[in-house]
């Protein structure tokens, strides 16, 4: 949540829903900044390639997620469709 507030450019929706015999956490919002390259290196540690960041973090936040998802059971990507970063998170 806290990457939404400092990164999002305009409006966030956040949804939960069942499918299937899973929960899923979507948070989407519009980047016009972010690129593919971004999207495939977020989860890597230290990477901090989006033009928006401001060099106060370390970029470890989202491995460090990532990692306790599939300590959950459950995971932890990113899409990048028509301008809309999504993050969706599967248990």
């Amino acid at each position: 949540m806290s990457n939404v507030l400092k990164h999002a450019s305009g409006s966030v929706r956040i949804s939960l829903k069942e499918e299937s015999s899973s929960i899923v956490f979507i948070i989407r919002n519009k980047m016009d900044v972010m690129t593919e390259q971004d999207v495939e290196g977020i989860f890597d540690r230290f990477y901090t390639g989006d033009t928006a960041r401001n060099k106060k973090g370390t970029g470890l936040g989202l491995s460090i997620a990532q990692s306790l998802m599939k300590k959950m059971n459950g995971e932890l990507f990113a899409t990048l469709k028509n301008h809309q970063f999504i993050m969706t998170c599967r248990w």
